[in-house]
């Protein structure tokens, strides 16, 4: 049954992995719950506080993939026709992947700034933000579900190789 929740575990956390970088999949708490599937694995060591403080990153990185990217765009001047206007090109960009997915943020807020009248240069910082705000968040995520990689791997070969 072991070897069950740890195959289980592996793919949650590389899929987590790969979620960090494709808005639409919830990178990090699938990357979450391979720990908590290698916790059913005899001989697992991992601390309620290890848990507890990787729970609350993983709600911290949630909370911020939907605010930084619209601070990005308020940080650079944007309105709220920008900040709609990234929400709905990162949407659209999920359909022409991988570029999409960075570039769709960018040019939404480019194109809702537009359509509220501002500067094509304004426009363009706006943009910028957008841009900006969500390398951040695949960023943070990406390290978070890194280090919650390592840590199930490393938990793994602690209890098959001690």
């Amino acid at each position: 049954m072991d070897i069950l929740f740890i195959t289980l575990g592996a793919f949650c956390v590389l899929i987590g992995i790969a979620g960090s970088i494709i808005p639409m999949l919830p990178g990090t708490p699938i990357s979450y719950v391979g720990m908590l599937l290698l916790l059913l694995v005899d001989g697992c060591t991992y601390s309620a506080t290890y848990l507890l403080i990787m729970l609350g990153m993983v709600i911290l990185q949630q909370v911020f993939n939907y605010y930084i990217p619209i601070w990005g765009v308020k940080k650079y001047g944007g309105s709220a026709y920008g900040q709609w206007g990234g929400v709905l090109g990162l949407i659209i960009g999920l359909f022409f992947a991988p570029w999409g997915i960075f570039l769709g943020p960018f040019v939404g807020a480019v194109v809702g700034e537009l359509i509220a009248g501002k500067s094509t240069e304004d426009s363009l910082k706006a943009g910028f933000g957008s841009f900006v705000g969500n390398m951040l968040t695949i960023v943070f995520g990406l390290v978070l579900s890194g280090v919650m990689a390592y840590s199930f791997f490393a938990e793994v070969f602690r209890i098959y190789c001690n």
